[in-house]
């Protein structure tokens, strides 16, 4: 028998999570460095050490994002020393972006932040008992479909 109450709950519950999230992640971090990085700057950050010599229009199309998102993006982030432009060796024609040490360090700090999540999440399902991986995944699964 379902218990209707739990699952107001947990409604709640679902929704006030998604809230502190996106407040979480509206707000600037600096990631180990000397400069304050935006959450779309740090997914880019990302993009750029795991996609490695990529210029700004094939960035914009792997991504699925208009170039001119990709080149403000890439502005920000090299004005804050956390990227390079420099000639393709393969392409004098085309420019490619690459990390600096700046832009290294942030992208250690911020996989070392997402580490730290799951850490907690596998503590969290170790706790819950056997077999609680599966529930919980299913129905966050089932609940993101939903969406």
């Amino acid at each position: 028998m379902k218990n209707s109450n739990y699952e107001k709950q947990i409604s709640e519950l679902i929704l006030e999570t998604i809230c502190k999230f996106d407040e979480r992640d509206s707000k600037e971090r600096n990631f180990g460095t000397d400069v304050n990085i935006h959450h779309s700057e740090i997914h880019m950050i990302k993009f750029i050490k795991e996609n490695t010599d990529l210029h700004i229009s094939a960035i914009a199309r792997k991504l699925g994002i208009t170039r001119g998102a990709v080149s403000q993006t890439i502005k920000r982030l090299q004005s804050k020393g956390l990227i390079t432009k420099e000639v393709d060796e393969g392409n004098n024609s085309k420019i490619v972006v690459r990390l600096t040490g700046k832009g290294q360090t942030a992208y250690i700090n911020h996989e070392n932040y997402h580490k730290q999540y799951e850490i907690r999440i596998k503590n969290i399902l170790e706790n819950m008992g056997a077999g609680s991986e599966k529930v919980v995944y299913d129905f966050l699964l089932e609940f993101y479909r939903k969406i």
